[in-house]
Order: C-alpha cells, then sequence, then structure tokens
C-alpha cells in the first residue's frame, strides 16, 4: 500500500528523476538501469551504490512496479496520474467523461424531487453532496482538456522535424474533431448540457424558496446556494475554457488550410508538367531569334552583323509562368474571398438555405473550403441568420452532408 508520507517525501527528493519517467510513461517502458541512469544524470554528486539505493528504493515504495511477465518497469498509476496533475500535463480527454457526470446530475436531481416531496432530510443532505462532487468533476474535466490542448499546440509548433504540416497537427486537428466540435454541440443553447444545467437550477432555486418560505432545513440552505452558485460557474468556466481552447487551435487549423490549398495546387502544376513536359509549356512566351530553319543553317556575314546590331537595343521582357495552361474549367482551385461571398450572400432572399446556396453557387469548390465558408458565414452577424432543428442531407462532389441548416429570417429581405 502507498505511504502518503513516503511518496511526498519521493516526490520531494527525487523529483527530476520522477518527472522524466513519468514522460517517458506515456510511451515506452523503463529497465532499472534506465532509472539508475537518470539518478547519474540528474544527481552526479552520487557514488554508484548510492545510486542503486535509490532506484531499489523506488521498487521497494511501489513507486516503481514491474510490468506483468516483464523485467520492465511502469510508474505506479497513482503516482503517475499525481505527477500529471502537477505539472498540468495531461491527456485529453473526451465528450463521454463530462456528458456522463451531466447525465448523473440529471439522475440525482430526480432523486432529490423525490426525497423533497418526501421529507427525507438525509437523503436530501446526500444528494446536495454528490451532485456538488459531480459539478468539481466537470469543471475539473474542462480545465484539465484545455490545458491537454495547449500542450498539444505547443508541442506541434516546437516540432521542428522534417515531418509534413498535416502529420506534425494531427494531434491537434484530432482534438478539434473529436473535442472541440462535439463540446460545442453539446453546449449549445438547444442542447443536452444547456438543459441540464436549467434544469437543475430551477429545482435549486425552487428548494432555496421552499426553505425560506417554510423554514424547513433552514440550516442546510446555504449548501444549496452554493452549489447553484458552483453550478452557474460551472457553465461559465466550460464556455470560457472552449472559448480559449478554439481560439488556440483555430490559427493552426487555418494554417493547415491554406497548405492544403498550396499542395493541392502545386500538385495540379507538377503533374501537367509531367503530362505535357516545360518545353511545350515554356515554348509559348519564349523569345524567338530566329526561325526553326536558320537555327540548322550557318548565316552569312551580314545577316550576323544585322543580327547583332539588333541585339544592342534588345530590351527582355518579364516572363511569368502561366496561372493555367490546361483550357478546362476548374483545373485550378480558386478560393473566393471570403468578403466577396458575404456580399452575395446578403443579396439572397430570405428562407433560403446557406448549405445549398453555397454548393449551388460554388460547385467546384473542395467540400473542405465549402465547409469553411459554410461555418464563417453562419457566424456572420451581417446575414442574420436562424438555425434549424430539422437536419438537411445533400451531396457535395461525392461527399454526403448532413447539417443543421441555417437560413436568413422572414424579417430580414434585403
Amino acid at each position: 500500500m502507498l505511504s502518503a508520507k513516503k511518496i511526498l517525501k519521493c516526490l520531494d527528493d527525487d523529483w527530476p528523476v520522477l518527472e522524466a519517467l513519468a514522460n517517458r510513461s506515456q510511451l515506452y517502458s523503463f529497465s532499472f538501469q534506465d532509472v539508475q541512469a537518470l539518478f547519474t544524470r540528474y544527481f552526479p554528486q552520487l557514488s554508484s551504490e548510492q545510486v542503486f539505493r535509490e532506484a531499489q528504493k523506488l521498487l521497494a515504495q511501489d513507486i516503481l512496479i514491474p510490468q506483468a511477465k516483464s523485467s520492465q518497469l511502469e510508474l505506479n498509476r497513482s503516482v503517475l496520474e499525481f505527477i500529471q496533475f502537477l505539472t498540468q500535463e495531461h491527456n485529453l480527454g473526451t465528450v463521454g467523461d463530462i456528458q456522463s457526470r451531466i447525465d448523473e446530475l440529471d439522475r440525482l436531481r430526480a432523486r432529490l424531487d423525490g426525497a423533497v416531496r418526501q421529507k427525507d432530510v438525509h437523503e436530501m443532505r446526500r444528494f446536495v453532496r454528490l451532485m456538488d462532487e459531480r459539478v468539481r468533476e466537470v469543471v475539473k474535466h474542462f480545465r484539465k482538456n484545455e490545458s491537454a490542448i495547449l500542450h498539444l499546440v505547443d508541442k506541434a509548433k516546437a516540432d521542428d522535424s522534417n515531418m509534413s504540416l498535416a502529420r506534425r497537427y494531427a494531434a491537434v486537428m484530432e482534438a478539434f474533431d473529436e473535442y472541440i466540435e462535439p463540446v460545442l454541440q453539446m453546449i449549445d443553447i438547444n442542447g443536452p448540457f444547456q438543459h441540464s444545467i436549467e434544469t437543475l437550477e430551477h429545482c435549486l432555486s425552487d428548494l432555496v424558496q421552499f426553505i425560506e418560505d417554510t423554514g424547513f432545513m433552514s440550516g442546510d440552505k446555504e449548501p444549496l446556494v452554493q452549489l447553484r452558485t458552483r453550478l452557474l460557474d460551472m457553465n461559465q468556466i466550460g464556455r470560457e475554457s472552449l472559448t480559449r481552447s478554439t481560439d488556440v487551435l483555430m490559427p493552426l487549423r487555418e494554417e493547415l488550410r491554406k497548405n492544403t490549398l498550396i499542395s493541392r495546387n502545386a500538385s495540379l502544376v507538377l503533374a501537367t508538367l509531367r503530362k505535357q513536359g516545360f518545353e511545350p509549356i515554356m515554348e509559348q512566351l519564349a523569345a524567338k531569334f530566329s526561325s526553326d530553319h536558320q537555327k540548322f543553317s550557318l548565316g552569312s556575314a551580314n545577316q550576323i552583323t544585322s543580327y547583332m546590331a539588333e541585339l544592342v537595343d534588345y530590351q527582355d521582357d518579364n516572363y511569368q509562368l502561366p496561372d493555367a495552361v490546361d483550357s478546362q474549367p476548374g483545373a485550378n482551385i480558386r478560393v473566393p474571398d471570403l468578403q466577396d461571398v458575404l456580399k452575395s450572400a446578403r443579396t439572397q432572399k430570405s428562407n433560403t438555405d446557406l448549405s445549398k446556396w453555397l454548393a449551388h453557387s460554388y460547385p467546384q469548390l473542395p467540400v473542405d473550403e465549402l465547409l469553411f465558408l459554410y461555418q464563417e458565414l453562419s457566424r456572420a452577424p451581417a446575414l442574420k441568420l436562424e438555425h434549424q432543428d430539422d437536419v438537411s442531407e445533400m451531396e457535395v462532389n461525392g461527399f454526403r452532408l448532413r447539417l443543421h441548416p441555417f437560413v436568413t429570417r422572414h424579417s430580414d429581405r434585403t
């Protein structure tokens, strides 16, 4: 069994070693010799016998435990989580962790209502205490996930490897898709999170009002007020944490989007060069000083003299690579300017589905660019859009999209 005093003392005495082992434990195991090497690195004043005793002490106190059927070691899970909490380097949780606590709050609220009707004081206090613990856990998850996202962003920016930008930002984009987007849907004004918070707040307010009117359980009024305040703070903390996380992730997402667009256009140019070659593309722009027949014939003295005289006054023009060689439309990907799209969208009539209008107006646009414009326009206050409850399905460039459409309000016809 772990001894709290001994663990705290080891953390204080051997913190550099344990911190290094915690970082390594996320991906790899380690051997007893690796632990000794870390003691030698961080505590060079220790002798070899002292290094062995220090490493053996971690084993004896169950801070280091052997893996099953292996000579490799790992940190005790409780110690690892405590070190990660102290260093704020948490693994990103899932939206299910938060949603399960909200579902538990709904269940406890129903039990609290039953205890109030039966005037069971003991059960009422127990359910209030359990709800207070669940609220604290939700706040902890919000803050932990925000810290994990900041750590992912810093790690992606500091990565100086030669990997592509998409691979460097893979974990960051996964955090946006697997955490930010689901939580945004969950805490939406019509989402289950907001509904549960409002229902629980009304329940606590009614109970506080009942205590004030009747004087029943007057000594338990303060915990109820504190729980209601903490519940409202949880809602605000979650929204602020999500806003900060989104503000950190969006620049990297935009950088990756632009890099992807550049890569696509570069791939199209290279594909054209491979198919047609470099000379057929450049021969339209190359300066011609002689005909094809003259290239393979000897000139006379007069021709050479005349040719050299013309070179004296020759001025070279600035030739540029063509924007598009292929005459077929859509050979090059051109993303419209966001402000131009916004101006066009403002001229649309009421009841216009924003997603269908974008797909009809820009049929050659890639799906990710179309969704980017859809996301930006849906937030534009100038359009005055309202979010529909019905799900709309549409197919764009081979992709099937399911969206809650944004539609212009009836009173905002232009």
